[in-house]
């Protein structure tokens, strides 16, 4: 089982069928800026109604804050195509497990794909990729993924890799600005 103490060194590579994730590094941030930028790979995001400018800055602070304290695990994907020798390439995206807590063995899935990325069927890859080393490496017993009520592709990929919608939080804001989230989840024995 991985620890955060091992961790602290450095997260392995894992690889998809047609992508690698690899740690998040600095030199990465620019391009998620870039990418968190775009309205509409922020739009399901989180739940706040800021400017997207904002939005992404918020955002991006809180991947550095969460990653270097270990309470999240960010990974950049790249494209793979089956060559381990691969050498940096464009940020297709990041995935990440969020509030991994080890004592419970619980943590959040988390995943963000830029816009030329959409509808390939990566997000699929990645969250299998990232159950696998879950429930592998980290030995999690429960993994859970959440995504907007409206965002039916990610409705989509979380049902295709088998979590189960757990419940919904709903937003009581009378404006409807604000969107219900469904909370989806996946236990080590549904998983195995």
């Amino acid at each position: 089982m991985l620890t955060k103490e091992m961790l602290r060194s450095g997260l392995p590579e894992l690889y998809a069928h047609r992508v690698r994730l690899r740690q998040l590094r600095a030199e990465d941030y620019p391009a998620l800026e870039r990418m968190l930028s775009d309205p509409l790979v922020i739009q399901y995001v989180n739940r706040i109604r800021k400017p997207v400018y904002a939005r992404m800055r918020r955002l991006v602070a809180q991947i550095k804050v969460a990653g270097d304290s270990l309470d999240s695990l960010h990974f950049a994907v790249e494209w793979h195509e089956g060559d381990t020798r691969v050498t940096p390439s464009q940020l297709l995206g990041i995935a990440s497990f969020q509030q991994w807590n080890e004592g419970t063995g619980e943590a959040q899935l988390g995943y963000i794909l830029d816009r030329p990325f959409w509808g390939q069927g990566l997000a699929t890859e990645i969250v299998e990729v990232m159950l696998k080393f879950g429930f592998g490496s980290l030995k999690l017993k429960r993994i859970e993924g959440r995504c907007q009520e409206d965002n039916q592709a990610s409705v989509r990929v979380l049902v295709k890799n088998k979590l189960r919608l757990l419940r919904i939080i709903r937003s009581y804001d009378p404006s409807g600005e604000v969107p219900n989230v469904l909370v989806f989840s996946i236990t080590q024995g549904d998983y195995a």
